[in-house]
């Protein structure tokens, strides 16, 4: 990550940064401060050969964080798109992994948020990309959602990974 600092100490390129809007450079500063700070660990495997991105870990190792840095740049980088987040009951859905100290909107920058709506766990963003949050005590409201990938916050939920694949 030392070369995007190095990037950066180039007056062309901060010309040129200078220039973009202030939702894109709210993306890069996003995007660049979760990647210095991030462990190995909590950034995707290089490549396309991967379908699937398991995070086993413990308590405190930021599964969460990861996972809402991870599908909120997704989200960001591909617009309007449609993005699931799954948690064992309604409020885990809304008090973790959107809410939380780790949640969605901690981690995606305010500017870059049109809209959310806490009764039906909907993140709107800007660019017309919308993560929706199920509880995952519910499977069968995945069967038949069309979206681009779900993040499942927790191993215990076969229904789900059922129903996802469905």
């Amino acid at each position: 990550m030392n070369d995007v600092v190095e990037i950066l100490k180039d007056p062309a390129t901060r010309a040129q940064y200078a220039k973009l809007s202030a939702e894109y450079r709210a993306a890069f500063e996003w995007r660049t401060r979760w990647l210095l700070k991030a462990h190995t660990y909590q950034i995707t495997p290089a490549g396309d050969w991967w379908d699937i991105w398991l995070l086993l870990a413990g308590r405190g190792a930021g599964k969460t964080r990861t996972a809402a840095e991870q599908l909120g740049w997704w989200a960001w980088q591909n617009p309007n798109t449609r993005w699931v987040v799954a948690a064992p009951t309604s409020s885990d859905v809304r008090s973790t992994c959107f809410e939380g100290d780790s949640g969605l909107l901690s981690v995606i920058p305010s500017v870059l948020v049109k809209d959310y709506n806490k009764a039906l766990h909907e993140l709107t963003l800007i660019n017309g990309s919308l993560i929706k949050g199920i509880p995952a005590s519910e499977p069968e409201r995945f069967r038949g959602l069309s979206s681009t990938a779900a993040g499942v916050t927790s191993w215990r939920l076969g229904n789900t990974f059922r129903m996802l694949g469905t």
